[in-house]
């Protein structure tokens, strides 16, 4: 549930607008368009209209929004919400979008379930051998949602992961991972040509054979759109799917993520949990309706805060079961949301405390604005300390900053399902309304992806690598 608390009113000599105020003004107040109505068929509106479902597993507050209570935020965002969440339901039907970790994905997954823990089953068990840690080969998405997941469900000590390509850094991976001949590695790759993973992937061959029989790939189903996988089917290797229109930083319930939540010891109740509350999250943040869509809330609140000149984002973690979340968060931010504003690197507390704090409260500190996330608690004396020191610096930073503090209902497989999907889906719209308003006139062409789900500047400084390895 939302709690809608009375905003702290800015000083207007703190603000320096980024975008005009006429804009937003004028995108909020003009109606739907009718061809953006046209666009969704009109029994699947109504069935996310009407089929409205409230989250149960996180709670969200807001704090100082700049110049707004919450109320006013909602009622000036509503219109813009509105169709930007249809404008999305519009896009995930439509090819060559990248939106298939819209209901496509977690659907799919739900109905593979026993296929995933029959191939982490096939790792553990290599030819009667009981393997230890599971060792990961990847990079970005690839590795980073699933620290996030194995993190926040406490798995993450039961792997190893390896991106770095020093030799020194290659040979500690497989020192971790003990004896050899009980190793199990996974390496995840769409097209099999990144980099750092088959760099890795080259030497972990070379160690522990070309022929060895406990790798698995995780990659393309197609042979010729990865070298991967043709390796994969050369040597016999197992595999799993990276499925289209799922790029990296949206891929949290992917094969790579999944395999290993299964092989580091999630019980497969507990999967399928996880992607039955990812589909009943999903459906609620399409919802058009930004009083009871999160989403859309959170987004609002991003926007509010960019274009009143808050344009450094933070996002803050109590509890070192976020570690994996703050590495996976930062990527989605700003591969996602570019130079629209500055999302700065999350951060784990109370560690912050003691190292951004000076910075974050100075009186010149006037551009910056923060989402505390943490764990709810039964606040008993053993949590004493833990919430003196989420209050006590919630309520400092609420006196000089915009704040929202997001907090999960326990960590369970509903929970963590609700927590990912909601980060998807607030950076989708916050880019959305950002752009929006920056582009008042200008109708959406779904002809081309959303920005927020492309990466095309992370080849400006591969081809420079390629050069260099090439010369």
């Amino acid at each position: 549930m939302i709690n809608q608390l009375t905003s702290i009113s800015f000083n207007k000599n703190n603000r320096g607008p980024v975008f005009k105020s006429s804009l937003e003004e004028s995108k909020a107040d003009r109606p739907v368009s009718a061809e953006n109505h046209a666009a969704v068929p009109v029994p699947t509106l109504v069935a996310y209209m009407n089929n409205i479902s409230k989250p149960q597993n996180l709670q969200i507050s807001y704090f100082n929004i700049p110049e707004e209570t919450f109320a006013q935020m909602l009622q000036k965002y509503a219109k813009l919400a509105q169709q930007a969440a249809i404008e999305l339901q519009t896009r995930e039907h439509e090819p060559n979008q990248e939106l298939s970790w819209i209901e496509e994905l977690p659907q799919t997954q739900l109905k593979r379930v026993d296929e995933i823990y029959s191939l982490a089953d096939s790792l553990k068990n290599n030819e009667g051998k009981e393997t230890g840690k599971l060792g990961i080969i990847g990079i970005g998405g690839s590795k980073h949602t699933i620290e996030n997941m194995l993190s926040l469900f406490g798995l993450l000590d039961k792997a190893v992961f390896l991106s770095s390509v020093t030799p020194e850094d290659e040979e500690a991976f497989l020192k971790k991972l003990g004896d050899k001949s009980n190793a199990a590695v996974m390496v995840a790759s769409k097209s099999g040509t990144t980099l750092e993973p088959s760099c890795d992937f080259e030497y972990v061959r070379k160690v522990l054979g070309d022929d060895f029989k406990n790798y698995v790939c995780i990659t393309d189903k197609d042979e010729n759109k990865s070298k991967l996988r043709k390796l994969a089917n050369e040597k016999g290797y197992k595999c799993g799917i990276i499925h289209d229109g799922c790029g990296g930083r949206f891929g949290a319930f992917d094969d790579h993520t999944l395999v290993a939540l299964a092989y580091c010891g999630l019980p497969k109740e507990d999967m399928k949990k996880l992607l039955s509350s990812s589909i009943k999250a999903q459906k609620n943040f399409l919802n058009p309706d930004i009083n009871s869509n999160p989403a859309l809330q959170r987004a609002a609140f991003n926007t509010r805060c960019v274009i009143s000149g808050k344009t450094n984002q933070y996002d803050y973690y109590f509890g070192d079961r976020f570690e994996g979340a703050a590495l996976w968060n930062t990527q989605l931010k700003k591969e996602s949301h570019k130079s629209l504003y500055k999302a700065s690197g999350d951060l784990i507390g109370p560690a912050f405390l003691h190292n951004s704090t000076e910075s974050d409260l100075d009186e010149g500190n006037i551009n910056s604005f923060y989402t505390f996330n943490a764990v709810k608690n039964n606040n008993t004396a053993g949590y004493k300390a833990y919430n003196a020191l989420l209050n006590g610096s919630l309520t400092a930073y609420k006196e000089r900053h915009p704040v929202s503090l997001l907090q999960l209902k326990e960590l369970s497989p509903e929970a963590i399902a609700e927590f990912v999907e909601l980060k998807h889906f607030e950076t989708i719209y916050t880019g959305m309304f950002l752009r929006s308003l920056q582009n008042a006139n200008n109708k959406p062409d779904i002809t081309h992806a959303l920005p927020e789900v492309l990466q095309p500047h992370v080849n400006i400084y591969k081809k420079e690598v390629n050069k260099i390895l090439n010369s």
